[in-house]
């Protein structure tokens, strides 16, 4: 049965790290109630056949202690938007692959508590897997509190599997508004990965005008995109007065050595139109008044 997660900012690597977004779930919340975790999100390298160890850290935020639960559940990649999901289900599966410790403690309040999940690796893996801790604050019923919130957060951690991989990430649309007034002007790229591991692109946006003259070099956020998934990455070229034909190609590289590249190219166009209408209509304004104006200068300077 799967689990979607919400997007939550902070959680995630769209903080530099990976660039995936995640859900916290709760069914209820108490005032001051909180769990925070570390890392959101790490990344590790494994060979089949081999056992590594994962880490993370719980941290009781609230006024209260909070009895706490301990599991490792899968994800997926879910849109193209960063977002993920728990799923059972998933090609990609790594909690079977694992073990947690400890699995249930109490945190008082600003207490933290480290986590292990030791990973044995199958010698016919390989290529991309994706599992995460999930952290649960459970209601005690000991003490009567059967409204209290069952509160879910998640630390996720991306594994590549040494051996053979396929690293193919392609460039699915690149696009800006065909028109703008003024700046700053939005890109969007959406990758496509059809290999068999994650990867994360690098690279900028070069924007010229209608002369070939380089207007400005756009850092693009790398971000991870998932085997079988899309990936929407957004930048903007954050400059107020623009006039004329633009040309944005998108230079961007990915793979383990960072040595494959896309490329692609989109046209978009600005103008101040309003502006433009408003002088023209004063300049039509004065063309019109021009004779009156000539006559008020005769009478004024005696010419």
């Amino acid at each position: 049965m799967k689990k979607t997660i919400i997007v939550t900012g902070i959680v995630l690597l769209l903080v530099a790290t990976s660039g995936f977004s995640l859900h916290s779930r709760a069914i209820a919340q108490n005032t001051g109630q909180g769990l925070e975790v570390s890392p959101p999100s790490q990344e590790i390298t494994v060979d089949p056949g081999k056992t590594s160890v994962v880490k993370a850290k719980i941290r009781n935020k609230s006024q209260t202690s909070l009895p706490i639960e301990v599991h490792l559940e899968d994800f997926t990649a879910k849109g193209n938007k960063g977002q993920i999901e728990l799923t059972a289900e998933s090609p990609y599966s790594i909690a079977s692959w694992g073990t947690v410790s400890p699995k249930s403690f109490t945190l008082n309040p600003g207490e933290e508590q480290e986590v292990k999940a030791t990973i044995t690796v199958p010698r016919d893996a390989a290529g991309g897997h994706f599992g995460s801790f999930i952290f649960g604050a459970k209601p005690d019923k000991q003490k009567g509190n059967t409204t209290a919130i069952l509160q879910e957060v998640a630390s996720l951690f991306l594994v590549r599997v040494s051996g053979p991989v396929n690293e193919k990430l392609t460039i699915k649309s690149f696009s800006a508004p065909e028109y703008a007034e003024f700046g700053p002007v939005p890109f969007q790229i959406t990758f496509a990965n059809s290999g068999n591991v994650h990867v994360k692109t690098y690279g900028l946006i070069n924007v010229t005008d209608m002369f070939g003259k380089k207007v400005a070099d756009i850092v693009v956020p790398g971000e991870n995109v998932f085997p079988n998934a899309e990936r929407l990455v957004n930048a903007s070229l954050d400059k107020q007065f623009l006039i004329g034909p633009y040309t944005a190609t998108a230079l961007m590289y990915y793979g383990t050595d960072k040595t494959q590249s896309l490329t692609s190219t989109t046209t978009f166009f600005v103008f101040p139109t309003k502006i433009a209408l408003g002088i023209t209509f004063l300049l039509f304004i004065l063309f019109l008044m021009r004779k009156r104006f000539k006559k008020a200068g005769k009478a004024l300077f005696g010419k």
